[in-house]
């Protein structure tokens, strides 16, 4: 029996010991462990004369050097006594790589952190780490292509950089452009002013949902402005989506210092997360929010209650008002706290047709 617990305990061990550091191990835990998961209960554990068991495997567990007392933790109460915290001494791991063949890839890959990192050095790594070298010392003769066509190029899985591929490049220190692949960003759905072509764009809008995205869309074709500003492009940004996709508007149009983007979504916590991460995500363009459209937004007075997942992140919430602030609109920064403390919410549907024409001649609805 004594052999059987000290395998049992064996293998518990070594699915928690980690990498290049001690793990903090209790008696208890370990104990627990044989009572619930090998003898089924205390009464079968105590039967078995379990605990004086478990003290003798402990004693040979520590002389073989996997675990190590923690003297200052005390004595468990119990006899015989055992110290009640114990270190589990982390992995050890020999390169398993043969060095010749590290050695004869180290001309064009850097593998110095595998060498300090042996528990990385498995058979799927090197193969994957062969793959890479092929594909480098013929570079020349490939184009340039997407990210997902080379994975799938290379490892047969079109997902691979999305997934295990991402630490595969950072351990190789490489980036998508040194295997000429390259992410594009997906296409949004977009209407260009019918006065303007869209290389000439300089005022773009970006709109969250896609009722109001109709609604501007039918405005601009009747050469309309959208309650005070007149895109010369506008951009359905539909939710989070805009945040991976407006890299696409490289693509269609010169983003110059004089190009200005109008963001306009609903006045709730994830609407001014999407703002503030897309400003964060393209530091170079000039994007700021639409004043105009979340002014006459305020001005209906119409609210409903914020979902209750939404990510009320305040960090988002000052750097909207703090730039209501900046662009004069000191109303709108109160109203958007009141409506962040109340939990509330004004939809970006508040506005339509009808009621953007109402208020241009002074009706309410």
């Amino acid at each position: 029996m004594i052999d059987r617990m000290k395998q049992w305990l064996l293998a518990y061990l070594d699915d928690r010991r980690l990498v290049g550091r001690r793990k903090k191990l209790s008696y208890k835990e370990l104990e627990d462990y044989l009572i619930t998961k090998k003898f089924s209960g205390l009464v079968s554990y105590q039967e078995a004369d379990g605990y004086r068991l478990f003290v003798q495997v402990m004693s040979e567990l520590e002389k073989e050097g996997h675990l190590l007392p923690i003297k200052k933790s005390g004595l468990n109460g119990r006899f015989p006594p055992l110290p009640s915290q114990w270190w589990l001494q982390p992995k050890v791991f020999d390169n398993l790589w043969n060095e010749t063949k590290v050695l004869a890839l180290s001309d064009l890959l850097d593998l110095s952190r595998y060498r300090q990192n042996p528990e990385w050095q498995t058979v799927e790594e090197w193969e994957h780490i062969e793959a890479i070298y092929s594909f480098l010392k013929n570079k020349d003769m490939f184009n340039w292509v997407t990210r997902e066509e080379r994975a799938f190029q290379l490892f047969k899985d079109e997902k691979f950089f999305t997934k295990e591929g991402r630490f595969l490049l950072q351990r190789l220190q490489l980036t998508l452009k040194d295997l000429k692949a390259n992410v594009y960003g997906e296409p949004f759905v977009f209407w260009p002013s019918p006065t303007t072509t869209i290389k000439e764009a300089k005022t773009i809008l970006i709109v969250e949902n896609l009722s109001f995205y109709h609604t501007c869309r039918r405005l601009m074709d009747q050469h309309q402005a959208i309650v005070g500003i007149q895109p010369e492009l506008l951009i359905y940004g539909e939710g989070k989506k805009i945040e991976s996709s407006l890299s696409f508007l490289e693509k269609i149009t010169n983003v110059d210092a004089h190009v200005v983007i109008h963001y306009a979504g609903d006045m709730d916590p994830e609407g001014w997360g999407i703002y503030v991460r897309l400003c964060q995500a393209y530091p170079d363009y000039k994007i700021q929010l639409a004043g105009p459209i979340y002014q006459a937004m305020a001005d209906k007075g119409m609210t409903n209650k914020v979902d209750k997942e939404q990510n009320e992140n305040r960090t988002y919430l000052k750097q909207v008002t703090t730039e209501w602030a900046a662009q004069g609109y000191g109303q709108l920064a109160k109203l958007t706290e009141e409506l962040w403390k109340k939990k509330e919410r004004i939809p970006q549907e508040t506005l339509s047709l009808d009621t953007i024409h109402s208020a241009t001649k002074g009706a309410t609805l």
